[in-house]
């Protein structure tokens, strides 16, 4: 924007105190004749120029990004941090005995003393900081007061609490952009609550005000947020926006710019792939919402490797051109984090009930063989990890048990030493694109970023050849965004970005390793 003056005769400014000018380009002065200046006191001064505050700016408004991180099921950091010793862990797989989530490392790795940029971190399905985590029904559904649709409410008034913190002085307006960020049930929370925040709020009137009920409470008024009068926040921009209201933040505008969603998973509710009366996740949690350009930019990583028989994989078709997914090799904790660094992980891999009539018509040994042969060729397990034996329940640790048969069993034993580095692939990733001014602009800690680059020679190895796979899927899209920018069809992206695999990329021996 600019402002230009002609002015025919003289233009003389006065005043009592200092007259300053800001620019964040040049301040040029043209004259036909002499450019005079004069101080009284001390003569002409140069120096280094102060910088502008943002808030200093000649306009009615700022500009103000909100951070929201939703973590997945059983991962809560202050819960990490307290050890798998504390008196309210179960010492053996809660959310005590994870390691860090990406979601929780990208929250720390925010700035949080950046102007105008706040963060809020909400912790993951079926766990409470400092709380024994609730299995059922939050962890097993998740449903309940620990579940998607209350963690989402919770996301809201969080989120509200914390710009009223940093900006309940302000008197300007404010252009708020919100990016939400999350990891399995963490990522479906994220894309509720895009729905959530751009549908209207459900309203309760009394003759003193209104109550905007919490989408998890309605149709009680618990959680409810008041207002003492209706406020179009609330229209357009649902619970959430109820929330900003009742904290008396004057909103100009919200957008919603940019998701990074590691391998979404819902698994809502007993049911979850509908039926019997009940719609499936999708349509349950709407958690298409972050479609029809809602979310500027939607990034998701998927896992390739991961079994999805109640584990399925929550696409982001709907959001089109506005979004790019990529799917990387690994199993879900491999792209959101949480692996202990060092852990064994004991695994009954095959197994059938040790008797004469299996041995005899299935050749169960002859079978595991076979078994055992391809886990070691798709990379799964090295020779010396893999144990084919006989063995009782009672042999191994009770969490594993499936059956409370005490017949001994025959089968394959896969023993590992976990490593959570590759982690760092997908969480990269999301650093990349949401550091970006034009998809997420976020500011994040310089010595964060560093924490978390990647620097071992095999990995490096790996993440190079994976990023020529990343690209090749973004250069795609900045085609199509082309077509769609010149009015052509962009009709078939989904099915052209969806052949391009890593496979084609990387060197399947090293996946191997």
């Amino acid at each position: 924007m600019s402002i230009e003056y002609f002015v025919e005769g003289k233009v003389i400014v006065q005043t009592k105190g200092d007259n300053i000018s800001f620019s964040k380009g040049d301040i040029v002065y043209n004259s036909e004749k002499s450019i005079i200046q004069r101080g009284a006191e001390t003569g002409v001064s140069y120096g280094e120029p102060r910088k502008i505050h943002p808030n200093d700016k000649p306009i009615s408004t700022i500009d103000v990004t909100l951070n929201l991180f939703f973590d997945g099921t059983q991962n809560n950091k202050t819960n990490t941090q307290a050890g798998k010793n504390h008196k309210k862990s179960n010492h053996k797989d809660d959310s005590y005995t994870n390691d860090y989530s990406n979601v929780a490392r990208g929250f720390d790795a925010t700035d949080p003393s950046a102007e105008n940029q706040v963060r809020v971190y909400i912790e993951g399905i079926g766990t409470e900081d400092l709380k024994s985590d609730d299995v059922f029904p939050d962890v097993a559904f998740g449903t309940g007061d620990r579940g998607v649709i209350a963690k989402v409410a919770k996301g809201c008034i969080e989120g509200a609490k914390a710009l009223e913190r940093k900006f309940s002085d302000v008197k300007k307006q404010i252009n708020l952009t919100v990016n939400v960020f999350g990891f399995s049930r963490g990522a479906t929370a994220a894309r509720h609550f895009i729905y959530v925040a751009t549908n209207p709020a459900k309203i309760f009137s009394t003759g003193s005000g209104f109550f905007a009920l919490s989408p998890y409470d309605a149709p009680s008024l618990k959680n409810a947020v008041y207002m003492k009068e209706k406020s179009s926040l609330a229209d357009s921009f649902g619970f959430f926006g109820a929330c900003l209201a009742a904290k008396k933040l004057q909103i100009a505008s919200i957008q919603f710019k940019f998701a990074g969603l590691y391998d979404t998973v819902a698994s809502y509710g007993p049911n979850h792939r509908g039926g019997w009366g009940f719609n499936d996740d999708t349509k349950q949690l709407s958690l298409d919402a972050i479609g029809n350009g809602k979310v500027n930019f939607v990034l998701q990583i998927a896992a390739d490797d991961e079994y999805r028989d109640n584990f399925d994989l929550t696409n982001i078709n709907s959001a089109g051109l506005y979004g790019l997914e990529f799917t990387l090799p690994g199993v879900h904790s491999d792209i959101g984090g949480s692996y202990v660094d060092g852990e064994k992980e004991v695994s009954v891999l095959y197994c059938q009930k040790g008797s004469i009539i299996n041995d005899i018509f299935f050749n169960i040994e002859e079978e595991c063989k076979k078994f055992k042969e391809i886990l070691i060729d798709e990379g799964w397990y090295k020779d010396e990890e893999l144990e084919i034996k006989s063995f009782y329940q009672s042999d191994l640790d009770p969490d594993i048990l499936w059956t409370k048969d005490s017949s001994s069993f025959y089968g394959i034993i896969g023993t590992r030493v976990l490593s959570n580095s590759y982690d760092k692939v997908a969480l990269n990733l999301v650093f990349h694109y949401s550091q970006n001014k034009k998809t997420g602009g976020v500011k994040y800690l310089d010595s964060s970023l560093k924490r978390h680059q990647i620097e071992e020679e095999f990995l490096t190895r790996i993440y190079n050849q994976l990023t020529r796979y990343t690209n090749a899927c973004n250069d795609l899209r900045n085609e199509y965004i082309a077509k769609y920018l010149r009015g052509e069809s962009t009709a078939d992206y989904l099915t052209e970005i969806k052949k391009i695999s890593y496979l084609d990329f990387v060197d399947e021996q090293d996946l191997k390793n």
